[in-house]
């Protein structure tokens, strides 16, 4: 019963329309095996048949030995018994068919019978005695034996031969079926099956350990199949990545373009980073020369407030080795695909900072720059709690996104700085009306009076007439400034530099001119100027633009000063002269301080206090077009100290010159 069932899977393996190798391998061992097998065969029968024929002529050569004297002794005798005795021997050896002797005397003696012609070997032997010639013997021999002898040694030889190639080729295929036909049709079976759901699974053959230790073709070509896999893995899995990144990017670039408000766009940019890109982001913007911490965002809401007293207690500072200002100051992205405990440790503050951002999940980090128009803008740092999340292509998606979301704050900011100019411009055209109706009303009203009184006949005693027109050339006078200073900011934001005429000026002596000429204005303010002027305070300055520099100090220390009084002090230094003009009002706030020298700038409501907020502008412009710095220390409620410090200078002969 085994046997059967061998026999008939072996048949069923053999008639397999998946054995097509199999077959033809086996037909293609069969017939060069026959091939093989004639051609041996041939050259053995050629060689028994010239052995055989060798043989036929040894026995011949015997007879003629052994029998052709007893055979001439008999003839000569005349004795026929012992004669046809002997030719009846000679025929019963192999293959001799018939003996004949023909004697001299024409007698015949015959023993055999005669072969067929075509197939006849003949031998004659002459019959002598003692010199006497008694007669020939002829021996016929037929190939007829030899030849049946030969085809029987066909058959067996081709029998043997047949079965003997059958059962090698049996063995060799199922040796070849074995060790590389089952293997090839795995391969096909997994090579047909290869689709993207199936990547990560290597083709494995099912092999012995000794032929895996072999590491043959087959091996090689399961390596190559299984390379071409991983290819092709890779492959799809940069494609899924590449478009994925493009789909987040379309989305990241139309979330980020619908809105032109700062701090929408800063929520937005963090919740896009959020979840996608990290497990936590945060986001600082460079402001005045300082990174500021603007926004932060965490996956997990429950570590909000951690994230919240993290930006709060450690912001970047400036000049730190934190990862976010070494980006803002280098402009250059700073991937760490492994964050350890040491190299935290390095990035933080102290134990405090530490512990916060261990809490916080930290094993992975990439920062990247916000760049706009060539300018660094802060940074976005992507911290990931998986270790290794990071590497260069989540490094090109963050860097795309920067690029946007750069482009969107980039917008944000000058949406915001064109509102505040929009703004600003409304204020100043509003207060600039207000200040060119402030001389211009006096003006008019003195102006009229005159009319009327030089219309009335009535006469005009010169002293008030002298009086009035003082009043309205005061008017004037300011109105005059006022006009200047909005051409000097006209020509300074159209981009032309003022010019300086530089002349040998005695700043003493020019700032107790100016206060000489300010001093009804001091007076109406009820505040007390007092001076300490030196009088070797020279150097090469335009003297014009000098006195705007000081009567911008002293408007805005009467204007702010609350009837306190004033200290004007002028002194010269080894190489600069320092004028410092001391009041002690209101004063300002640190944050103030640097906004006061802007254009427009100020330190207090308009409304309450007027002025265009042009004056401090122009002087810092003309104190620094000079070479020299102007600076101010100032408190709420004890007033503010302007310094100004200018170079004395050389003489620039007769021509002026450009600052740049």
């Amino acid at each position: 019963m085994a046997s059967a069932r061998s026999g008939s899977s072996l048949t069923g393996w053999w008639l397999s329309p998946d054995n097509r190798l199999g077959r033809r391998l086996l037909v293609a061992i069969m017939l060069f095996s026959a091939v093989v097998s004639l051609a041996g065969t041939t050259v053995q029968l050629f060689a028994d048949y010239q052995r055989e024929v060798h043989a036929l002529e040894e026995r011949l050569e015997q007879i003629r030995s052994s029998h052709a004297q007893s055979i001439a002794q008999s003839l000569w005798s005349l004795d026929e018994a012992p004669l046809r005795i002997e030719l009846e021997g000679i025929t019963t050896l192999p293959d001799i068919a018939q003996a004949q002797v023909d004697s001299a005397l024409g007698t015949q003696y015959v023993a055999g019978s005669p072969p067929r012609p075509e197939k006849v070997v003949e031998r004659s032997i002459p019959l002598y005695h003692e010199q006497l010639y008694l007669g020939t013997l002829r021996v016929r021999a037929t190939l007829d034996g030899i030849y049946a002898r030969l085809w029987d040694r066909v058959l067996v030889i081709l029998a043997t031969q047949a079965a003997k190639t059958f059962l090698i080729a049996l063995f060799v295929l199922f040796i070849v079926q074995r060790l590389v036909t089952q293997h090839l049709a795995t391969m096909a079976a997994y090579t047909r099956g290869l689709s993207p759901e199936h990547l990560d699974s290597p083709l494995v053959l099912q092999r012995r350990a000794s032929e895996s230790t072999l590491n043959d073709e087959l091996d090689e070509v399961c390596s190559a199949i299984n390379e071409m896999r991983e290819s092709l893995r890779q492959e799809l899995d940069e494609r899924q990545r590449s478009e994925a990144a493009s789909a987040f990017l379309a989305e990241a670039g139309e979330v980020l373009l619908t809105s032109l408000d700062l701090e929408t766009v800063l929520s937005r940019v963090a919740s896009l980073c959020v979840g996608r890109l990290s497990d936590w982001c945060v986001i600082d913007l460079e402001e005045g020369g300082e990174v500021r911490r603007v926004r932060g965002a965490h996956v997990d809401a429950a570590k909000q407030p951690l994230l919240d007293e993290l930006r709060r207690r450690f912001p970047p500072r400036p000049g730190s080795t934190s990862p976010q200002s070494r980006v803002v100051r280098s402009g250059e992205p700073m991937l760490e695909p492994h964050v350890t405990d040491e190299r935290l440790r390095a990035m933080c503050a102290n134990d405090e900072h530490f512990q916060l951002a261990r809490a916080l999940g930290i094993q992975s980090l990439l920062v990247v720059p916000l760049v706009a128009r060539g300018h660094t803008l802060g940074s976005i740092s992507l911290v990931s709690s998986t270790p290794e999340r990071y590497g260069t292509a989540e490094l090109s998606l963050a860097q795309e996104l920067a690029l946007r979301a750069a482009i969107a704050i980039d917008n944000a900011r000058l949406y915001r700085q064109a509102e505040q100019a929009i703004r600003l411009r409304e204020v100043f055209l509003s207060v600039a009306a207000h200040e060119l109706r402030t001389p211009l009303l006096p003006l008019q009203l003195r102006v009229q009076g005159l009319l009327r009184r030089g219309r009335s006949a009535a006469p005009l005693e010169p002293a008030w007439v002298l009086d009035e027109v003082a009043a309205a050339e005061q008017q004037t006078k300011r109105l005059g400034r006022l006009v200047d200073q909005l051409l000097d900011v006209s020509n300074l934001s159209a981009g032309h530099p003022l010019e300086l005429r530089c002349q040998r000026v005695d700043l003493g002596g020019l700032v107790a001119g100016v206060l000489d000429g300010m001093r009804q204005q001091a007076a109406n303010c009820g505040s007390e100027v007092r001076r300490e002027l030196a009088t070797a305070a020279v150097g090469w300055w335009d003297a014009r633009r000098m006195e705007q520099v000081v009567t911008g100090l002293m408007h805005n220390a009467l204007k702010f000063g609350q009837g306190q009084p004033i200290d004007v002090r002028v002194t010269p230094r080894n190489g600069s002269v320092l004028l410092v003009v001391k009041d002690r009002g209101i004063g300002m706030p640190e944050s103030e301080r640097a906004r006061i020298f802007e254009r427009f700038g100020r330190g207090v409501p308009e409304w309450n206090y007027g002025g265009l907020g042009l004056g401090l502008y122009l002087a810092r412009w003309l104190v620094e077009a000079h070479g020299g710095t102007i600076s101010v220390e100032s408190h709420p409620g004890e007033g503010s100290t302007f310094t100004v410090e200018l170079p004395v200078g050389e003489d620039p002969g007769d021509e002026g010159r450009n600052p740049k």
